[in-house]
């Protein structure tokens, strides 16, 4: 762990411990449980060790990656591990270290059950008490929601316990904020979660662009790729009838005229209302003129 002052980060991470193990003590009877009907039970073991707070080792010779599941100051290189990761892990062994847990995983064998480096992708259950992994690590402040193409199930209900954690400030929602189309390019290089009004929207070359300004060249954009329109239209959801919407979305901030996140799944834009008036007071729905 690289930290600049380590005497004030341990100081952090004891309260942090605190905290969050209080909060887990005082909830431990009643730990949200899922509803798992999206996913295939794919198997149960015993957990061997929390080896990071996305990696448990199971007995029966899986490492398992906990899917749907983000924490803003943890990387797999482990150079940058912080208090509520830290917290998360601690949680985790204490929780189910030696404990049956069912499998649950995407219901398509050969599309998301596994990572490159070979581990499983999974939601996991606490036999004894149905407990969701997932959503104690979401529901107590620890983590952020973040679901993939190949790993979108289970969002609703993550996003229901990422709001009453954010609700109450518990853990990173104490200090972490939901970024403005405005202040989204202070966060480059980084997953992040962006709120506001789509303002336009338009396909160029088979390509959909959510634009959340006035201009194009500079404001925060939302695009998904031609390849990935297919996904969206399966769900049997129109991108273009997004226009005017108030959302959230979650992805990696890039820069590409002003800043810009790619989306590949439904999942990754949650939609907060369906249409809401702009530009003073008129909703932008001829966005034929757009360009990008």
């Amino acid at each position: 762990m690289l930290f600049k002052n380590r005497h004030i980060i341990l100081c952090f991470l004891c309260l942090a411990n605190f905290f969050a193990s209080a909060a887990f003590a005082q909830s431990e009877d009643a730990l949200p449980g899922g509803d798992f009907g999206e996913l295939k039970r794919t198997g149960s073991a015993q957990v061997l060790e929390a080896i990071s707070p996305l990696t448990l080792k199971l007995s029966n010779g899986s490492i398992v990656r906990l899917s749907g599941v983000h924490f803003p100051d943890y990387d797999f290189t482990g150079e940058r591990t912080g208090p509520f990761a830290l917290t998360a892990l601690k949680i985790l062994k204490d929780m189910l270290e030696g404990q049956q847990v069912e499998i649950y995983q995407t219901p398509k064998k050969d599309w998301g059950r596994t990572n490159q480096m070979g581990h499983a992708l999974a939601h996991l259950m606490r036999k004894n008490d149905g407990a969701w992994v997932q959503g104690t690590l979401v529901r107590l402040g620890l983590a952020q929601v973040k679901t993939s193409q190949r790993n979108p199930e289970m969002a609703e209900h993550l996003y229901a316990l990422e709001a009453l954690a954010r609700s109450e400030k518990l853990g990173i929602w104490e200090t972490e904020q939901i970024l403005s189309p405005e202040t989204a390019g202070e966060h480059l290089n980084s997953f992040q979660i962006v709120e506001g009004v789509i303002q336009s929207a338009a396909i160029k070359k088979n390509r959909i662009y959510l634009n959340f300004g006035g201009n194009w060249r500079d404001d925060f954009t939302v695009s998904i790729a031609p390849e990935d329109r297919r996904i969206f239209s399966k769900a049997q959801i129109n991108p273009l009838d997004w226009n005017g919407a108030h959302v959230r979305v979650r992805g990696w901030i890039e820069e590409y005229n002003g800043p810009y996140i790619e989306i590949n799944h439904p999942q990754a834009l949650e939609v907060l209302s369906d249409r809401l008036t702009v530009n003073d007071g008129q909703s932008s729905l001829n966005s034929s003129n757009i360009e990008q």
